[in-house]
């Protein structure tokens, strides 16, 4: 339970931190001339069980720039990514947000 509430600022911290680098990447594209970024759905297939962590883990990804959760299913999410990349690299960076988000509400016990 220590570990957990001690992990809690740095999920935080490393959360707030991706949200400046995706903000400056979206900044930096909305000025440049032309289309912006290459769009990308992604169908992640989540590990997040209970609705505590579905809700946390949706609003992780939904607070950064350029993402958002579209649809919640039973154990999948659709992430749209505006400055996407391949997919098995979007799905990877979904992936250690969950492990963050998972690694406060579960602890060890993942």
């Amino acid at each position: 339970m220590i570990r957990r509430v001690l992990r809690a600022p740095v999920v935080l911290g490393w959360l707030l931190w991706n949200v400046v680098l995706s903000s400056v990447a979206l900044a930096k594209e909305a000025v440049t001339p032309g289309p912006i970024g290459t769009p990308v759905l992604v169908r992640y297939p989540m590990r997040c069980r209970t609705d505590v962590e579905i809700t946390a883990l949706a609003w992780a990804i939904t607070v950064t720039p350029g993402t958002l959760v579209t649809v919640i299913g039973d154990d999948e999410m659709w992430v749209h990514v505006v400055l996407g990349g391949p997919r098995e690299e979007m799905i990877e960076l979904l992936g250690q947000t969950e492990d963050r988000v998972l690694s406060v509400l579960r602890g060890d016990d993942r």
